[in-house]
């Protein structure tokens, strides 16, 4: 029970392991029985509930402790793997994910602290959250996998570790999983700036918008025979069927070519590209790709696209006919929705329309419109068997309404425009 009762943090000395008094006492009057019990996904879940229901902090400092040690394992297994290449240092990454330091309370604001309680955790502002546990808990769902696994996918999708990562050269991401994550642009302006091959642009080009849906499909394959979401290589099949007309071991030179270019322009370091068996193990994983069983995720974002076509195509147009009403008094108010389509940054579309930020963002309004949306196609999916789970709790219907809203407002890869923007292109075209 040690994991349940030590926690592991980052001190001045480097990564030490501190026993919580509070919640040795915790698990020993409240459930004696867990002290000759082995860590696992039943007393997690049990402690969830009781962290949930009670409102209490001890059950949620329990599972504080219990995540901490499969990321002092990740943070020590990637540390060893590429420091010696890419010069990265323990303590500088343990300070991304081990900043927790047992206390019963968290910052809220510059000015309040609140008790370290899960209703407290869930209603911090979204974005950078300290410690790094109050984000992996309050956004962990033990549907899709377990709470160790959750925290490694939470520390390896850690935008600031992961910027870190980057200025030393390393990306941890499959050189396929970089092929599909990157946009036409992006492997344009790698080719040209980082390749050095007898082929043509257009032809690189070419071969990486093939290479995108035959991967999609062969992932979901590897995934239903093997279970696993990452380890995937190309077999001579794959490569024969992307292009019949080259010999397949060519074809695969020219896209880890292609994959080294991106690593290039992307860390700026000529001696960022790992050895394929060392990146098996790290290649990203959405969190709804790891349940056992379930629809496969094709199947999900087919019917997640449906609802969110269907709840546009209701709340939006009555929305745009309003505003096209003041189109005539200033000719800004219709091009600030013709540059937003385009997928421009509030910023820029300020500076072209000639008025300032807070004007477009009020115009656009798009964080009301995006959860409006968000709602009506929550409700609908609701009513479909895979969703059905998120109706029984406030959570994890909030939980299906910001993930709509974020796939409205964001875009899937790279250089894409997200689904909303695209939306209102489309009808501001037809006026």
């Amino acid at each position: 029970m040690s994991h349940y009762q030590e926690l592991l943090s980052l001190t001045l000395q480097g990564i030490r392991s501190k026993f919580l008094a509070s919640a040795a006492g915790f698990i020993s009057s409240s459930h004696p029985a867990y002290l000759d019990l082995d860590p696992s996904r039943n007393i997690d879940l049990e402690l969830l509930t009781e962290a949930k229901s009670t409102d209490a902090a001890l059950p949620l400092l329990c599972l504080r402790c219990r995540l901490s040690h499969p990321l002092e394992a990740w943070l020590k297994a990637t540390f060893n793997t590429h420091h010696e290449r890419h010069g990265i240092e323990l303590k500088a990454m343990a300070s991304y994910a081990l900043d927790d330091q047992g206390a019963l309370t968290i910052k809220c604001s510059k000015e309040s602290t609140a008790d370290f309680t899960y209703s407290v955790i869930c209603s911090l502002p979204k974005g950078p959250t300290s410690p790094f546990s109050a984000k992996i808990l309050r956004s962990f769902d033990p549907a899709l996998c377990g709470l160790p696994h959750w925290s490694r996918l939470k520390i390896q999708s850690n935008n600031e570790l992961k910027a870190y990562f980057k200025q030393h050269g390393l990306l941890l991401i499959s050189d396929w999983a970089l092929l599909r994550d990157s946009s036409p642009r992006r492997v344009q302006q790698a080719c040209q700036a980082h390749l050095r091959s007898s082929a043509t642009i257009e032809s690189l080009i070419a071969l990486h918008t093939s290479f995108l849906p035959l991967y999609d499909l062969a992932k979901q394959e590897f995934k239903v025979t093997t279970g696993k979401s990452s380890g995937w290589q190309p077999g001579l099949e794959f490569l024969d069927q992307l292009d019949p007309t080259q010999d397949p071991f060519e074809t695969k030179e020219r896209l880890l070519a292609i994959a080294k270019a991106i690593r290039q322009l992307l860390t700026g370091s000529a001696n960022q590209s790992l050895d394929q068996t060392l990146e098996a193990g790290y290649e990203p994983v959405a969190p709804s790709s790891e349940s056992s069983d379930g629809p496969e995720p094709a199947a999900l974002k087919i019917l997640i696209g449906a609802a969110l076509e269907r709840a546009m195509d209701n709340l939006l147009p009555a929305e745009l006919q309003k505003e096209a009403i003041k189109f005539s008094k200033d000719e800004g108010r219709k091009l600030a929705f013709e540059l937003y389509g385009q997928g421009l940054s509030q910023r820029d579309i300020a500076q072209q329309v000639n008025h300032k930020q807070a004007w477009v963002s009020k115009l656009l309004d798009e964080k009301r419109r995006s959860t409006e949306i968000a709602i009506a196609a929550a409700i609908e999916l609701k009513r479909q068997p895979e969703f059905i789970s998120c109706g029984k709790s406030v959570e994890a219907a909030e939980r299906l309404v910001n993930a709509l809203r974020n796939h409205l407002v964001e875009p899937e890869l790279e250089g894409d425009i997200p689904p909303l923007r695209r939306w209102v292109q489309q009808y501001i075209n037809q006026l």
